[in-house]
């Protein structure tokens, strides 16, 4: 299996080239990373497992010629990670969203569409397609995104899953609405809930937190994540496939239950000035596990390796005399 994985030094892409190289009877040949380095993540590139021959381009998926190279005429698997993620800044810069995450995406389609090698696309989406709920949604809910970023993965997930049809069944697609992702990587992102309330935690600057905190979220460690990338590849009951992928659902206020113990200088500013976190929704992850998949760790685990990873601002302070 020759694997392309788009985005892959991001915050997934880095902790999934660890993950595949690991994954029992998956029959790797080479795996390539394309990635435009705009985050320099150049550490994720690095101490990669043996035994798996990788090869890099240095490109961006806004460049269909590129995305072309980058496939090649020998990949038979698409992982497409590449992705602007920050929902809240999606507002700011949605045009640039849009050419990314729906343009993007247009371009891997089109270049699987056309490459006879490539048998399997499978698509990062998101939770945050849904945007405001009552009651726990599954696949099968309405979607009603409620931020650009939402929009653009939705109309991604809708180019990719026609792909069965359109090649006459040559290509697999699935689409996987990940729940939000949390816990350290190589590429670590920190705007995502967990881990900017750890980072703000451990140094003390205030959490902003709306209203009451009792809205919830679905979670999913990032290795977790890769772990359901890496399941999907060998579950051949997975293409063709949309699934959520849930750890847990938690609210505001379990995370700084957590979150409270092991980081002494922790302050919580309340507000009801609307921001995005204040949308409430809980998600449905039992159609995936139902085929034999199951998240490792929990949000208490995560929050543990913050803790300790920050260790010079969480412990204690020496009393002086």
């Amino acid at each position: 299996m020759n694997v392309l994985i788009t985005g892959g030094a991001g915050y997934i892409g880095s902790d999934l080239l660890h993950v595949l190289a690991g994954t029992d009877g998956l029959q790797l040949g080479r795996v390539r990373v394309l990635d435009n380095m705009q985050e320099e993540k150049y550490q994720a590139l690095m101490n990669l497992p043996e035994g798996v021959e990788y090869d890099f381009v240095l490109g961006d998926i806004r460049n269909e010629e590129d995305v072309r190279r980058a496939i090649g005429d020998d990949t038979n698997t698409v992982i497409h990670l590449a992705a602007l993620t920050n929902a809240t800044l999606s507002f700011e810069r949605q045009e640039a969203t849009e050419l990314t995450n729906h343009v993007g995406t247009q371009n891997i389609v089109r270049a699987v569409q056309d490459t006879p090698s490539v048998n399997r696309l499978i698509y990062a989406s998101t939770t945050s397609v849904y945007g405001p709920t009552s009651g726990i949604v599954t696949e099968e809910s309405e979607c009603k995104p409620a931020s650009p970023y939402g929009v653009f993965k939705l109309k991604g997930e809708q180019d990719v899953l026609a792909l069965p049809k359109v090649t006459n069944g040559r290509v697999k697609s699935t689409a996987l609405r990940f729940a939000t992702v949390y816990g350290y990587s190589a590429g670590l992102r920190v705007h995502t809930v967990v881990n900017i309330f750890a980072f703000r935690a451990a140094v003390g600057i205030p959490l902003e937190v709306f209203g009451s905190g009792e809205q919830k979220r679905p979670y999913i460690h990032v290795r977790d994540v890769a772990r359901a990338l890496a399941f999907c590849l060998k579950e051949p009951r997975t293409e063709d496939g949309l699934f959520n992928v849930v750890g847990q659902n938690g609210s505001v206020n379990d995370i700084l239950a957590l979150i409270e113990p092991r980081f002494p200088k922790l302050k919580v500013v309340h507000t009801n000035r609307e921001i995005l976190n204040q949308i409430s929704y809980e998600v449905d992850g039992s159609k995936l596990y139902s085929l034999g998949y199951s998240p490792e760790l929990t949000l208490e685990d995560g929050i543990n390796e913050f803790a300790r990873l920050y260790g010079a601002f969480t412990r204690q302070p020496i009393a002086v005399a």
